[in-house]
């Protein structure tokens, strides 16, 4: 089978949305990382990490933007974000469990809200690009 074939069924996309997805998860409760990728010693790391938290929850959602739209199923920038931010909430509910943070929970709606934009993004993105098929 071409590469082609295997991305013209949504289980090869689900299977690529739930690798970023538990990559970038372990990445979002480990502080090692945030220290690595954003050092405190940066006077606008928080500002860094929001940026690159967007782009990140836009990767998780993509993929499952293509595989919703290849099942028939609805892949709107709203349903896409929508589900980005639940796993992003869920992302918050692990780092507050391994190692509560000092953020507040305005942060954290926050930091939901931010994954609301990255998957609407990916929506959106999905919806643009042309497929061959």
């Amino acid at each position: 089978m071409s590469l082609r074939g295997l991305f013209s069924r949504p289980a090869a996309w689900w299977v690529v949305a739930a690798v970023f997805g538990i990559v970038l998860f372990i990445a979002a409760v480990d502080n090692k990382v945030y220290e690595a990728t954003s050092p405190t010693s940066f006077d606008y790391h928080v500002i860094l990490r929001k940026i690159y938290s967007i782009i990140a929850f836009a990767v998780v959602g993509y993929p499952a933007a293509r595989a919703r739209a290849l099942a028939g199923r609805s892949a709107t920038p709203l349903i896409i974000g929508a589900m980005v931010a639940a796993y992003s909430a869920i992302i918050e509910v692990a780092q507050f469990g391994l190692d509560p943070p000092w953020e507040g929970f305005v942060s954290n709606l926050l930091d939901v809200a931010y994954g609301l934009a990255g998957g609407a993004f990916a929506g959106w993105l999905a919806s643009r690009v042309k497929w061959p098929r």
